[in-house]
């Protein structure tokens, strides 16, 4: 007779095949003892070569089995760890605005809010985030999946969140070890800093000119680039959000420490959309989106200096993610039997992580704007996280606003005429959402579902028809639009005369045809190849095209797509800003056209999005090749293939590699060893700029001295260190640029008649020679900084970095010794 044997065995333990356990019992009834002799030794040669193997294999075993306790865990961390960084930047601008708008922004009572506000959005949020999400047919597609099973709700896997969450703090890292330091007001970072540095020492936005330093002297001019004065005040030029973030740095490690936010900020921004792409195309595709946006030159360039981007990115990519985590779960949410409240409560959140946006950038208005139409369609479903996410958003929205208008009027009185636009923009949403609405009557949606799929006089095709093959040919049609803009068009328009020269100089620089009132705006897509790649936007169009044939499929009633509609309550508003900031961004970047300048234009939503549909498309792909039979290994190939064609591109203009002329070892070195010597990186990706300015800055303050009065004579130098001597050196600052040698006479003996010390800085020491016999003092050099900035390129991508110098001469009284510093 012959045993079967069944239930689990271990590998490599015990007896390995039927036939000789048969023949044992057999012979055992036959000749007794004997054969127990037999089947002993035999069992001890066969478990000879798994006595190592054993324990482990039971170890794993008992792993597996306890580990199915918890099957949840990595799905809530997966969750919790991307919604993370949206609900502490709430946390801190909520409060943070409030004290700020009352000008007690102190770091002792925002820690006492920011802490119990913080836990408690995390605990609310976090225990109603969802372990698993509805991934429609997308888990047959993704990397590592089961052999073609479609699975409606797919488990996160734990190596997915471990590589996700390494990746965006690699990232963060990496912009940590080649950060700038953009102290010196040089652009857009460097008025963010010193805002932050203002607010941060003393806790109001308002920056007093302090003109009874200087006498009673007219013509002095307190403004410089990035700060309006008005009524005897000077106003940052920028929204108050990321201030408020940089100022928790300066409170926990100085300036440094303020540098240091920006590459903090950058790798959360870099999870948010992790977590987005996780939730709309897969968890397992969620590392693949972190590393692709990660090694983009633009993403790292806004990440290494105090750029409002990443910021944007973090509230509208976390709010994206928390609404999507509100339609996860239905009735019953996740299946933890909650019903709609945690839908609602995380909608609700998501509405105000999105509206904050507008508190770190204005042009997050044009941004949010298909938000508004999209809420409509919420409310004609009748879906219950409507009314808490319009109320997050408009909450979010109204109280962004109102600090504009409080802290930054100037500022926003300057860009009137984007506003303008803004509102005519605002207008035709305003009309989308007036046609959405109708539909909320069952007997209209009736009347649209039978014209969308009756066929006129019985030969046209439907309107169904017509609007599915619109949704395939429309991505094609914008993308080549813009591929031939540039044999077309070529586009002019700039009127800041200061504009036309810098553009002019870069044109003799790169010589160029000379043309200073070029804006290269043709050429946006362009930009978009340089930094993405053509893989990439060909795979996106290819993913917004199957997302629209797939939609409007549906609509028209040529199958029952259930999970088309999980599709549309997950991608519809993501969608629908990815595409409408697409298109505007690409047609009027409204920016200065050098690069990597521009680019910044493109980081919170083109690129981001552009991935997210170029994964999506991707996910189809790989679906598709699993549908037509491939084997799992194919389909982990092809997965691999798509995303090495997204992430190559850009990584190779983000590093730029080389070959160096010659190795770096010695003779005796192997070739393999003299080959790697040679490879080089000297791309922008790794190149830190603007080294060196704290200590100079430092240097400087302690050169000026208490009790002093500064006046600049140069007007480049007055726009760059201006705001540093009123914040950093703690002195008061006016122009007299272009001012005759018998004015500044006049206004250095008004300082002096005040009490105070007359300081004049200028960029040369020939500009200060001439006032050196009045004030008893010849000039001298107190800072002189070489250091390496960006290089503005007009036509590519840039390669790397260029010289940059900063001198500043000082003149100062006889007798009159400076001493103290920062």
């Amino acid at each position: 007779m012959r045993l079967r044997l069944r239930g689990p065995r271990v590998p490599g333990a015990g007896v390995t095949s039927e036939e000789p356990a048969g023949t044992v019992q057999e012979n055992s009834e036959e000749s007794g003892d004997e054969a127990v002799t037999g089947a002993q030794t035999a069992t001890r040669v066969l478990s000879a070569p798994a006595i190592f193997a054993a324990p482990l294999v039971s170890a794993a075993a008992t792993v597996r089995r306890r580990s199915q306790r918890v099957w949840w865990l990595p799905g809530w961390v997966f969750a919790a760890v991307t919604q993370f960084p949206a609900l502490l930047a709430v946390a801190w601008l909520v409060p943070g605005i409030g004290t700020l708008l009352a000008g007690r922004l102190l770091p002792l009572p925002m820690l006492i809010i920011f802490v119990p506000l913080a836990l408690a959005l995390c605990y609310f949020a976090m225990r109603q985030a969802p372990v698993r999400w509805r991934e429609p047919a997308v888990a047959q597609g993704a990397p590592g999946a089961a052999d073609g099973a479609v699975r409606r709700r797919s488990d996160v896997p734990a190596v997915a969140v471990i590589a996700t969450v390494a990746i965006a703090t690699g990232f963060a890292v990496w912009q940590a070890v080649y950060h700038s330091g953009q102290v010196i007001v040089v652009s857009d970072p460097g008025v963010y800093l010193q805002y932050g540095y203002w607010i941060a020492v003393h806790g109001s936005a308002r920056i007093p000119a302090s003109a009874a330093a200087f006498g009673a002297v007219p013509g002095l001019n307190f403004g410089s680039t990035g700060f309006f004065t008005a009524n005897g005040t000077i106003t940052p030029a920028f929204m108050p959000g990321l201030p408020l973030v940089l100022a928790g740095g300066m409170w926990l490690a100085g300036l440094p420490g303020a540098l240091l936010m920006a590459p903090v900020i950058g790798g959360c921004a870099v999870l948010s959309f992790a977590g987005l792409v996780g939730r709309l195309v897969g968890a397992r595709w969620a590392p693949a989106g972190a590393l692709v946006l990660a090694v983009l030159l633009p993403e790292q360039y806004v990440s290494r200096a105090p750029f409002a981007e990443p910021l944007v990115q973090v509230l509208l990519f976390g709010g994206l993610c928390l609404l999507a985590d509100s339609f996860a779960g239905g009735p019953g949410f996740g299946g933890r039997g909650r019903g709609m409240a945690p839908a609602m409560l995380l909608a609700g959140l998501g509405g105000v992580a999105l509206g904050l946006t507008v508190l770190v950038s204005i042009g997050s208005l044009s941004i949010l704007l298909p938000a508004f139409p999209a809420l409509a369609l919420m409310f004609v479903l009748r879906r219950p996280q409507a009314g808490p996410f319009g109320i997050g958003l408009f909450a979010g929205v109204a109280c962004s606003l109102y600090a504009g208008l409080v802290l930054a009027r100037p500022y926003l009185s300057s860009i009137s005429a984007e506003l303008h636009l803004f509102g005519l923009s605002a207008g035709v949403f305003g009309l989308v959402t007036a046609l959405v609405a109708p539909l909320a009557f069952p007997g209209v949606r009736r009347w649209v579902r039978r014209v969308f799929v009756a066929r006129p006089w019985g030969r046209l095709p439907s309107l169904g028809s017509v609007v599915k093959w619109a949704a395939v040919v429309l991505p094609v049609l914008v993308v080549a639009g813009f591929a031939i803009r540039p044999y077309v068009q070529v586009t002019r328009g700039q009127t800041d005369p200061a504009v036309i020269s810098y553009v002019a100089d870069l044109q003799r620089l790169a010589h160029l045809p000379v043309d200073g009132r070029r804006q290269y705006y043709e050429s946006s897509l362009d930009w978009v190849f340089w930094y993405l790649g053509i893989p990439a936007v060909l795979l996106a169009v290819a993913g917004a095209a199957a997302l629209g044939w797939r939609w409007a499929s549906a609509a028209a009633g040529e199958r029952a797509d259930r999970e088309a509609l999980t599709l549309a309550r997950l991608w519809g508003l993501p969608i629908l800003i990815i595409g409408w900031s697409v298109v505007t961004v690409l047609w009027d970047p409204a920016e200065l056209p050098d690069q990597p300048w521009a680019s910044h234009r493109l980081v919170p939503v083109v690129l981001p999005g552009l991935i997210l549909l170029g994964l999506w498309g991707s996910s189809r792909l790989v679906a598709w090749a699993v549908a037509v039979g491939a084997s799992r290994w194919t389909a982990v190939a092809v997965a691999t293939c798509c995303v090495l064609a997204m992430a190559i591109p850009g990584a190779v203009t983000s590093l730029s590699p080389g070959l160096a002329a010659r190795p770096s070892v010695g003779h005796s070195s192997s070739a393999l060893a003299k080959f790697v010597s040679r490879v080089q990186f000297p791309g922008a990706g790794t190149s830190a700029t603007y080294g060196g300015s704290l200590e100079a800055v430092s240097r400087l303050c302690s050169a000026i001295g208490q009790d002093a009065s500064v006046v600049f004579v140069d007007a480049g130098t007055a726009n760059s260190l201006s705001q540093v001597v009123r914040g950093v050196c703690g002195q008061p600052a006016a122009s007299a640029a272009g001012a005759s040698p018998l004015a500044i006479s006049q206004v250095v003996g008004s300082i002096v008649r005040a009490d105070r010390r007359p300081v004049l800085l200028g960029a040369s020491r020939s500009q200060l020679a001439v006032f050196g016999a009045s004030l008893g003092a010849m000039p001298r050099l107190v800072l002189s900084l070489h250091t390496a900035g960006d290089a503005a390129v007009l036509t590519g991508p840039p390669a790397g970095t260029w010289p940059v110098t900063y001198t500043v001469w000082m003149a100062a009284p006889a007798g009159l010794g400076s001493g103290g510093g920062l």
